[in-house]
Order: C-alpha cells, then structure tokens, then sequence
C-alpha cells in the first residue's frame, strides 16, 4: 500500500501505548517502503525515523509532545494551520513528513534523523559521514533544497518495496527532554533540562540498505 493511503488512514490512538504500536507499524514504511526523489538527481533514503504527536483538542488524557515545532501556542496567541497530508517541513531541525489531522485534532510528524543520499547520475551512495549514511538532519539541506515557486518542486515520495525487512532498532529519541506541565495558563509547561523523554518513538535501520539496481 502507498506511503500516502497508509498515512490517511492514521486514527488517533486511544493511549500512549496504543500509538507506540502505532509507530512501530508505520517506521518500515518509512525506512523499507520508498524513498524522496529529488529531481531524479537524489534519492534520499530514510535510515532512522523520529515520530512526533501533539494533540490540539481538549481530551481527557491528551498527548502531548511540547517539541513539535509546528503545533499551537495559545499562550502566545499563536494558532497554526494545518499542513496537508504528507507535506514536506523544513526547520531547524531538519526535515518532517507530516500527517496532521485538522477532524481529529492532532500534529503528527516523521522527522528524517538518519538517511543515506543515492546519486542517480553516477549510480551509488554518497560518501557521508558513517557507512554511507548521516544523522545530521540538517545537512539534508545539502540535498534536499531548492523548492520551485513556479510550480512542481520536482521532489515527491515514490513507493519502492525493498527486501528482505529486518527488524528495526526501536528507542527513544535523540536529544529529546521531557516536559512537565505547569498547570499555569501563562507557562503552562516546562522542559525538564537533563532529564530525557523516554518515549520510544525512534526507529533505526540495523543493516546497510539494498541498492536501488540490486
């Protein structure tokens, strides 16, 4: 099934718990299902995966993850709106694959923490900083860059199925703290500085991947 069905057919999970399954589920998608084509000049290919959640609506046991840079700060007046499905983010971390649910009221993101970059003119993996692969996310700039503002960017998902699948590395993710909410309107959370989130939610490729001509 395509990147995209599989992303619209995301619910809400009922726990925490329930959307840790949930994100063990959709990683390999990431990382064994396809790759970004830029401008049939790179293919980027995800090599550890980070999920992010925050929900919008007021629930009785909300989820919140207070380091999504795209979510709302009414504190601050401030209100986002929301991204289409599967919309490319670019910040200061690097970059995001969203799937945002305005019905559902909730900000979902996979962060690229780990991929490799494929030259398709020359038919192999760039040399980059470990075994072909980087986890500077912001270096992606590098590759992934260049946005048309008159019309097609030239940079969409493709699906590519690759084989055999092994298991992924799951842990939490990196330089990630936790948060404490204040229960004050004016503050109403603060980072704990050294104390990390251990939420589960990164996902890491255990072995080399194949190349696209194998």
């Amino acid at each position: 099934m395509a990147l995209y069905q599989i992303l619209a057919d995301f619910k809400r999970p009922s726990s925490e718990k329930e959307l840790t399954e949930s994100f063990s589920r959709l990683a390999p998608h990431f990382i064994y299902g396809g790759y970004i084509n830029v401008r049939d000049v790179y293919r980027v290919y995800i090599c550890t995966v980070e999920f992010y959640f925050h929900d919008e609506k007021e629930r009785a046991n909300p989820i919140k993850d207070f380091i999504m840079y795209h979510r709302n700060r009414p504190e601050k007046g401030i209100v986002v709106p929301y991204f289409p499905l599967m919309t490319l983010h670019a910040h200061v971390s690097g970059f995001d694959i969203t799937f945002e649910n305005e019905e559902q009221g909730y900000r979902a993101s996979a962060l690229i923490r780990e991929y490799s970059v494929f030259d398709v003119n020359n038919n192999r993996f760039l040399e980059l900083k470990k075994n072909n692969r980087d986890d500077r996310s912001t270096y992606l700039y590098d590759y992934l860059n260049g946005f048309s503002l008159a019309g097609d960017s030239g940079v969409r998902w493709v699906d590519e199925e690759r084989f055999p699948r092994k298991s992924l590395l799951q842990g939490r993710r990196c330089r990630v703290c936790a948060y404490w909410e204040t229960g004050n309107p004016q503050e109403p959370y603060r980072k704990i500085d050294g104390v990390p989130d251990d939420r589960p939610w990164s996902f890491k490729l255990n072995d080399d991947i194949c190349l696209p001509t194998d």
